[in-house]
């Protein structure tokens, strides 16, 4: 009976070790980040997405073509439409009005167009990371020394911007990679096609 066991013992131990051995599975196993609840993190992930800017008042608002025809009629050139056409072709701003001093803070941004994100903050806050993705160039001032993650598929250069992975982007809702990217679960979601100014405040979700 001891014989029994111990044969059994050897037939279950030795596919393992062979297993272990020669598996052709990479040694390196990539796992999804884990995203933490808000409730596991001091830091409030509070995400704003755009699909583009807003201009100033004194900006030409008509259309990109029609912009381009008067341009062309004047010019005679066809090729000066490619002004108009490119990244950071225009000034559009996006203002982010910060209050809650409460708990620090991780800004998600995001916009398809280039934008330069205005952020301005009252005594107190505390931006932990900002996280700015996009498709086009995108631009930040009035962060401070925070550390700036950067997911957009034009160069983003800023003093602290470091690319960080692939871009994405959207303004109808908070995307799976912006929280992967902050490691905590969003507090609250602000989006519009066209942004302008935007308040976080305390108690906001």
């Amino acid at each position: 009976m001891t014989n029994q066991r111990r044969l059994l013992g050897y037939l279950l131990v030795v596919p393992m070790l062979v297993v272990a051995c020669c598996s052709t599975v990479p040694s390196t196993i990539t796992q999804v980040p884990v995203v933490k609840p808000q409730s596991a993190s001091r830091a409030a992930l509070h995400v704003i997405g755009v699909y583009q800017g807003q201009l100033p008042e004194a900006a030409d608002k008509r259309p990109w073509w029609a912009q381009c025809q008067v341009i062309s009629e004047s010019a005679g050139k066809v090729n000066t439409c490619r002004i108009l056409l490119s990244p950071g072709r225009d000034q559009r701003t996006v203002t982010v009005n910060i209050s809650d001093e409460t708990t620090p803070v991780i800004l998600g941004l995001m916009s398809y167009e280039a934008v330069t994100w205005q952020i301005k903050t009252t005594p107190g806050v505390v931006i932990e990371k900002v996280i700015l993705a996009g498709y086009h160039q995108q631009r930040i001032q009035g962060v401070g020394d925070a550390q700036v993650d950067v997911y957009s598929y034009d160069n983003s250069p800023c003093d602290r911007c470091v690319q960080k992975g692939r871009y994405f982007y959207a303004y109808e809702r908070v995307p799976f990679e912006m929280e992967v990217a902050a490691g905590v679960r969003a507090t609250s979601f602000q989006g519009n096609y066209t942004g302008g100014s935007y308040q976080i405040f305390k108690g906001m979700q």
